[in-house]
């Protein structure tokens, strides 16, 4: 279906389309339709994502409107981020350096391709109010930080992978590798978190094994077994997280003990 302009003006994909003087420009464009939703500043998910929803605004009004329609698109946005929960002062700061980034942008010269460093990444779990604080972190290591669910009990509800069926069927639970596991006590509320790149039936045989030996191993579940006769649930066994990596298992394992 061909779209059909009025009046020298063509909407079309969030862009107003203006003939003037014989000469094309751009201007933001919503539907009568639009809700003005958008990512909740009081949802669970990691303070660079509310960022990155006002950062996205800024772009496609800096890039995609006419210089004369930025004041008003602009206006525009911040009541839209008001009305979702966010404050006045983390719009205006975000959008203010955005913006510098566009003027800092546009002075720049050519980048020596030969002296480009190439920008690191990093996933790590999300957890809410520990992992705001990994920044500065990665910022002293010239990394970016990027977030994720986790598989099984994801943080960050309502992603694609959530809704998508995987095409191979399932391992049996104790057949996984690479994984974060829980072991809970059956006597008490302990509970113990532990990592393995191999099978996950391998390691908890292990585990039964020590115990039986009753060699005086210095494994957690060994001690809290003898020391306190309690036993543990073995059919129960969680999966806490699935990491090929072994630095981000080793990282996911801590975060999950920290719990």
């Amino acid at each position: 279906m061909m779209e059909v302009g009025n009046e020298g003006r063509l909407s079309f994909l969030g862009t107003l389309i203006i003939i003037e003087n014989q000469k094309i420009v751009f201007d933001g464009y919503h539907k009568t339709t639009f809700s003005g939703r958008f990512l909740n500043f009081h949802s669970h998910h990691p303070l660079c994502h509310k960022k990155g929803v006002i950062i996205g605004m800024v772009d496609k009004i800096i890039l995609l409107s006419h210089p004369r329609f930025h004041q008003k698109n602009l206006i525009n946005a911040v009541n839209i981020f008001l009305n979702n929960g966010y404050s006045i002062q983390f719009i205006f700061s975000t959008m203010e350096k955005r913006i510098k980034y566009h003027i800092n942008k546009s002075r720049e010269v050519h980048v020596n391709l030969h002296t480009h460093i190439k920008d690191k990444f990093f996933t790590v779990p999300y957890v809410k109010t520990i992992f705001e604080s990994f920044s500065s972190i990665s910022m002293r290591f010239r990394c970016k930080l990027a977030y994720r669910g986790e598989p099984l009990s994801p943080t960050i509800p309502n992603t694609l992978k959530s809704f998508i069926k995987k095409g191979k069927d399932q391992l049996e639970l104790l057949s996984n590798q690479n994984v974060v596991y829980k072991i809970s006590c059956d006597d008490c509320e302990a509970s113990y978190v532990g990592k393995t790149k191999r099978n996950l039936k391998t390691r908890l045989h292990e585990h039964i094994s020590d115990i039986n030996k009753k060699t005086g191993s210095s494994t957690v579940v060994t001690d809290h077994r003898v020391n306190y006769n309690h036993s543990f649930n073995w059919k129960d066994v969680k999966i806490l997280d699935n990491e090929p990596s072994y630095n981000k298992r080793l990282i996911s394992e801590m975060v999950h003990i920290k719990r």
